[in-house]
């Protein structure tokens, strides 16, 4: 099975501007997520999926070095982007990853993986308080280590029915609050993974003090294994509580 990560990602945020290049331990942020997520055993090729601005030429240069793939398209759309490299690279399944979530993991990938295959379900996630139909007793993952799995055609048929700017700008937005319309199964924070049923958590980096907690855990953990898992991750804040005051979007440390 062709399976493909596809990585949103762009250099033009508003709060946080060309965060998607800031150096973590000696290397730009994409460029990290882009090592831990190629550890997966799933996946075959990963695509960045940026804009068509100048801005986000400096992309397409890293994807290139890299030996990955890219596509270009809408800033506003993100869902267009996703369904156009996914007919451009014509995968059999999809994971959909965020260019802010460098943390995130490939066990935790393929996992999700081999649930959606498991399931037969339309799309697949590692759950988070994102979901507002999630039943509210299932065990939710920390923000910003999100993997989502669907097939091309899932997306396309999303794509289909969107027309609010909302869901273009969110790609998968429409799928999670139409649990009529499409068979969702959600990726618990249990067994194996009930140490990460911690949803008070956030890893996803939004402004600059963000990467202070990112570069904090690669500095401890990468030298010793440099696709630490998220337990590491886990046991490094919970061991040092001032990185949690560097997790979220308000500005104060």
């Amino acid at each position: 099975m062709n399976i493909i990560a596809i990585i949103a990602c762009r250099m033009g945020s508003s709060r946080f501007p060309g965060k998607t290049m800031t150096p973590i331990f000696g290397k730009p942020m994409i460029e990290r997520m882009v090592e831990r997520v190629a550890c997966s055993r799933h996946i075959q090729k990963i695509c960045l999926a940026t804009t068509d601005l100048p801005i986000d030429d400096e992309l397409e240069t890293v994807a290139t070095r890299l030996g990955i793939l890219s596509f270009r398209g809408s800033e506003a759309d993100v869902l267009g982007r996703i369904v156009g490299a996914a007919q451009y690279h014509k995968p059999d399944l999809i994971v959909e990853l965020l260019g802010d979530n460098p943390l995130v993991h490939s066990s935790m990938i393929d996992d999700v993986i081999k649930f959606y295959l498991d399931s037969k379900v339309e799309y697949a996630a590692s759950v988070t308080t994102e979901y507002p139909f999630a039943a509210k007793d299932i065990q939710k993952f920390p923000l910003g280590i999100r993997v989502q799995v669907f097939s091309p055609e899932t997306i396309i048929r999303c794509e289909q029915l969107v027309e609010d700017a909302y869901y273009r700008e969110n790609s998968t937005a429409f799928i999670a609050e139409k649990p009529d319309l499409f068979k969702i199964g959600y990726f618990e924070a249990c067994g194996d993974w009930a140490k990460l049923a911690r949803p008070d958590l956030t890893f996803a980096v939004n402004i600059p003090k963000n990467v202070d907690l990112i570069s904090a855990v690669f500095s401890k953990l990468y030298p010793q294994n440099k696709n630490f898992s998220l337990f590491e991750v886990l046991e490094t804040i919970d061991s040092d509580k001032r990185l949690v005051s560097l997790m979220g979007n308000d500005e104060n440390v």
